[in-house]
């Protein structure tokens, strides 16, 4: 590492006769955390009763259906559906179910390896050691079987690059040599990295910064006697040129993506073979994983991709090289179609984490995932690291699931429901919005991965976070097919865009 030496709107919309109507449309079913199901009254998701009607689970199949809301578009919040008339528009819809079915999870982890890595912890192993443990321990978990992870490693040094110098000729072409600089002066009492004297107080100068053989410790100026009487030594210096910038190498792997535990061999080998070296450059290591987990995303929409970064350093080197710029990669990533979060976990000493606290929540924060995780060397960092991986196995694919297969003909996108069912056994409905972007900060909602209007086949339905949420209290989520899908606007629940009926005015965006 660079920078120091070595050394208050409703959650859901409850709409009792939206939910009747559901029930003359096919339904697949989903069983959420809590495994169970079941009907009755009770408090819905986040207290928005909805009682779901007697036989609320029986064989539906070869029953008459369409109604009012079907035929009008959608119903709007506190109309009243008709009942279903037989022969109606959705006639065919059969009833069908399946089991929960969270997308497959593939990780792609960038791995900091530079040389501060090897910096001891409170419990005695150095950083690298300690990762090396918790991520070994986390590959052979039963618990991550299926999960696939692809691993690449930062900084990759340039071939042939010399390892220190003193001078820029001992860098040849990757260069210049950058030592060690510190300011001093008479009154300097610790070490302040330099660059110039515009650096320092007045009365310091930008001097080389260097080490104590025998004493141990920096020191400075060079040639000054250390407290056991031996001379302070220039500290090595680095070529600037030796770490590599190049966003696309970084997007190459070390251990090629592959399912767990199959893969674990490979990936623990590579790990024990890996050694620290080299300074920090985030902004290309980041850039480059997501560019692999962006094309892999959007090459298996099946899968839910999702990049991992572990770092003990804050940005050294390399363009961008500040905390908004990577950030702002981060949040691309996020942004992206299918989305694609970054994960941040930091290992740092006890003096660091406090001020590396922040600067890594922005960049989870720019990913999509809220905040980092910081570990403080003096914890257990090989438990502490293990137990944030196992968190984000089962956070990345929170509240994102399949879109089935109809068990006949094609899904029309303008009929496709989400209905919630609480731990008292009440289903309520879950408006649809357009994207992420449209979701409510308070009623949630749900969104494709794709948007239909643009051309494109959904293959997934996510929740909005505020909906997320709520979900981790859900017994069940049914994905309810052949029904007017029920949508959410600034204002109102209304029907897509060009289904209303005469008369009717809808807004906000839906399906199409």
């Amino acid at each position: 590492m660079r920078g120091r030496p070595h050394g208050s709107r409703a959650l859901v919309v409850a709409l009792a006769a939206a939910a009747t109507s559901a029930l003359a449309c096919a339904r697949v079913d989903w069983i959420g955390p809590g495994g169970g199901s079941g009907t009755g009254a009770g408090a819905g998701v986040d207290g928005a009763a909805v009682d779901a009607p007697a036989g609320r689970d029986a064989q539906v199949a070869d029953r008459a259906v369409g109604g009012a809301a079907d035929r009008a578009g959608m119903p709007e919040a506190g109309a009243a559906a008709d009942a279903p008339a037989a022969g109606g528009a959705d006639a065919a819809c059969a009833a069908q179910s399946a089991t929960a079915e969270t997308l497959p999870l593939d990780l792609f982890v960038m791995m900091d390896s530079s040389g501060s890595m090897t910096e001891q912890t409170a419990a005695g192993p150095t950083k690298w050691q300690a990762v090396q443990t918790a991520l070994g321990a986390f590959f052979a978990d039963p618990m991550s079987a299926g999960l696939s992870v692809e691993l690449q490693y930062f900084p990759l040094i340039q071939a042939n690059a010399a390892t220190t110098c003193a001078t820029n000729a001992d860098c040849g072409s990757y260069g210049p040599c950058d030592l060690y600089r510190t300011c001093y002066g008479p009154t300097t009492t610790q070490i302040v990295l330099c660059t110039t004297n515009a650096d320092c107080r007045q009365g310091e100068a930008c001097v080389q910064l260097g080490g104590c053989p025998i004493s141990g410790g920096s020191c400075a100026p060079i040639g000054v006697y250390c407290p056991y009487g031996d001379v302070c030594t220039p500290l090595d210096g680095y070529c600037d040129g030796r770490d590599r910038c190049d966003a696309p190498a970084y997007a190459t792997p070390a251990v090629p993506l592959a399912a767990l535990p199959g893969a674990a061999a490979a990936l623990t080998a590579s790990l024990g073979a890996h050694q620290p070296d080299g300074r920090t450059p985030t902004g290309p290591a980041l850039s480059g994983a997501l560019q692999a987990a962006e094309a892999h995303a959007a090459a298996t929409p099946d899968h839910k991709a999702a990049v991992v970064l572990v770092t003990d350093g804050l940005p050294t080197e390399c363009t961008p090289g500040d905390i908004p710029g990577i950030a702002a990669l981060a949040a691309g990533g996020a942004a992206a179609s299918p989305a694609v979060p970054t994960f941040v976990i930091g290992v740092f000493g006890p003096d660091e984490a406090a001020t590396a606290g922040p600067n890594l929540d922005a960049l989870a924060t720019g990913g999509g995932t809220g905040k980092a995780v910081v570990i403080d060397t003096s914890q257990d960092v090989t438990k502490a690291l293990q137990t944030a991986l196992d968190a984000i196995r089962t956070t990345a694919v929170a509240c994102t699931y399949k879109i089935p297969p109809p068990t006949t003909g094609a899904i029309d996108f303008h009929k496709v429901n989400v209905e919630v069912t609480g731990a008292g056994g009440v289903m309520t409905p879950v408006g649809y919005v357009a994207s992420k972007a449209s979701c409510d900060p308070t009623r949630g909602g749900w969104y494709y991965d794709v948007d239909p209007a643009s051309g494109g086949t959904p293959t997934t339905i996510i929740a909005c976070d505020a909906t997320c949420a709520a979900l981790k209290t859900a017994t069940r989520v049914d994905i309810v097919l052949g029904c007017q899908t029920i949508v959410i606007t600034l204002d109102e629940v209304t029907a897509p865009a060009g289904r209303a009926a005469a008369g009717r005015t809808t807004s906000g965006g839906a399906p199409s």
